[in-house]
């Protein structure tokens, strides 16, 4: 076995700060090897915003790093869960790592002190399906402007007052240290976060039994469960990166939970519920709740 490994990453400030989390973590675990950044370029920092919906959303920022892997040229990447599709090419296999990060969305502006009280028809800036569709249900009249790019660059639009207010995950800011910009953590209950929001993940080949060895070392046991069963959700509606969904699970002693949200695009219609039961069952809960949206007419929010 090599004495180094190679961690395929992004380029982003966001992206390398994630990564040396969890370089930490493995020096922890495994002293015996020295680590390598292998910063890529992805599609998904690249293309526009039309060539990104129509071609897999957010699966497009792992696309680059996973052909590292098939060609030898890293040994590990690491995402942001969220950012890794429900269906996985079953060549890879993940694994959730380190503690789960504040699932909440935030807002951060510097005008209005939170989401409810901006105007009915102000400017928010964010690139999510779900996010807009929550929006758009508070005000119809909200306009919503795109805006993709790393934090850095969000930001900047917000300063220079192309919109009134931004939507973003409070995991990006907590692991930046930029905590002080946020001005609203949104509750998880009015606005359902992505299925893994605040979760960190290790990908690497099935076949590399050796990468995959020193990674079950970091192995997060009930993370897994819950990353598993929001994904397993996500994946039995047949919702994609550029669908309308949101989905969060907890684990309160001998229970386990899913809150769910499905909307179209819009945010005029909508399906949110909750499943709980022992944590025991908990391996069937995700396909279980998907289904139950499914008879709740999940599909068809979606196909409008």
């Amino acid at each position: 076995m090599q004495d180094t490994i190679r961690i395929a990453t992004r380029k982003s400030p966001l992206a390398l700060a994630q990564c040396n989390k969890v370089i930490d973590m493995l020096r922890d675990k495994t002293s015996d090897y020295k680590f390598k950044l292998i910063p890529t370029t992805t599609s998904g920092d690249t293309v526009s915003v039309d060539n990104f919906k129509s071609n897999g959303g957010k699966g497009l920022f792992i696309k680059e790093l996973e052909h590292s892997l098939l060609n030898n040229k890293a040994d590990i990447a690491v995402h942001s869960m969220k950012d890794v599709p429900a269906e996985l090419d079953s060549r890879f296999d993940i694994m959730p790592v380190l503690e789960r990060e504040c699932p909440q969305d935030i807002m951060i502006s510097k005008k209005y002190h939170n989401l409810h009280n901006l105007p009915k028809n102000a400017k928010v800036g964010t690139s999510s399906p779900r996010r807009m569709a929550l929006l758009r249900a508070i005000s119809p009249d909200f306009e919503i402007v795109e805006i993709r790019g790393n934090i850095g660059t969000r930001l900047k639009k917000l300063e220079e007052e192309k919109c009134d207010a931004l939507i973003l995950a409070a995991a990006g800011l907590h692991r930046l240290n930029l905590s002080e910009k946020i001005t609203e953590y949104i509750p998880q209950d009015s606005f359902v976060p992505s299925a893994g929001q605040g979760v960190l993940c290790i990908e690497f080949l099935k076949k590399n039994k050796g990468v995959k060895k020193i990674v079950s070392n970091l192995a997060n046991h009930e993370l897994n469960v819950c990353v598993t069963q929001e994904r397993e959700f996500v994946r039995t509606i047949s919702g994609d990166c550029n669908s309308p969904i949101g989905v969060i699970s907890g684990v309160d002693k001998d229970k386990f939970t899913l809150t769910g949200y499905v909307s179209d695009i819009k945010g005029c219609s909508f399906i949110k519920s909750k499943y709980e039961c022992k944590i025991k069952d908990s391996m069937k809960a995700g396909r279980i709740f998907g289904k139950i949206f499914i008879q709740q007419g999940a599909k068809k929010l979606l196909e409008s």
